[in-house]
């Protein structure tokens, strides 16, 4: 449902509890009033995102999917803050298996603007992993640091190490020996 249909339904519901109060129906008014708010609710607070961070939060995948596949437009369904976290959420459902398509949603997800700072710090993690599988370190290296910086809480502080250890073990790896002849 669009967020147009959202207010068309509000003020439908509204204008009925406006005509219960005329007609003396003051129960069905207040009752009739209260619903209204609903779907006011659901435009500001969309209901398959919110059904997306439920099955987040139990890392079912597969529910995530289901719930995000039903915004078929997101900018016709969804606010502008309300995009960027459907495209956070694509990001993190692609991250496991598609890194190049995760690292597409959260460099959206970024660009459309995330409000808060732990969701950007994962969103950062995430495109330095992504750095880091296509051999870009330095790019990597930036994107850890704006990471750390936005981990206020520190709840991806381990994640950001094993990052960081990875990096070292790719560093010694791609490094040429100076001490052997190159043949000619």
């Amino acid at each position: 449902m669009s967020k147009y249909s959202k207010m068309g339904l509000f003020i439908f519901i509204f204008l009925v509890s406006i005509f219960s109060f005329f007609n003396k129906n003051y129960i069905y008014g207040y009752i009739l009033l209260l619903l209204s708010l609903i779907p006011v609710f659901l435009i500001f607070r969309n209901e398959f995102l919110l059904l997306a961070f439920i099955k987040i939060r139990k890392k079912d995948m597969i529910g995530l999917n289901k719930y995000l596949g039903y915004v078929k437009n997101p900018k016709l369904q969804l606010t502008k803050n309300q995009i960027a976290y459907y495209y956070f959420l694509n990001g993190i459902l692609y991250s496991e298996n598609n890194i190049s398509k995760s690292e597409h949603y959260m460099q959206k997800a970024l660009d459309t603007g995330l409000k808060f700072k732990q969701n950007i710090a994962i969103a950062k993690l995430n495109l330095a992993i992504a750095s880091l599988s296509k051999g870009n370190k330095k790019r990597a290296e930036f994107l850890l640091l704006e990471a750390k910086k936005m981990d206020i809480s520190g709840l991806l502080h381990d994640q950001i190490q094993i990052i960081k250890i990875q990096m070292k073990k790719i560093g010694n790896i791609n490094r040429p020996d100076p001490y052997v002849r190159k043949k000619i």
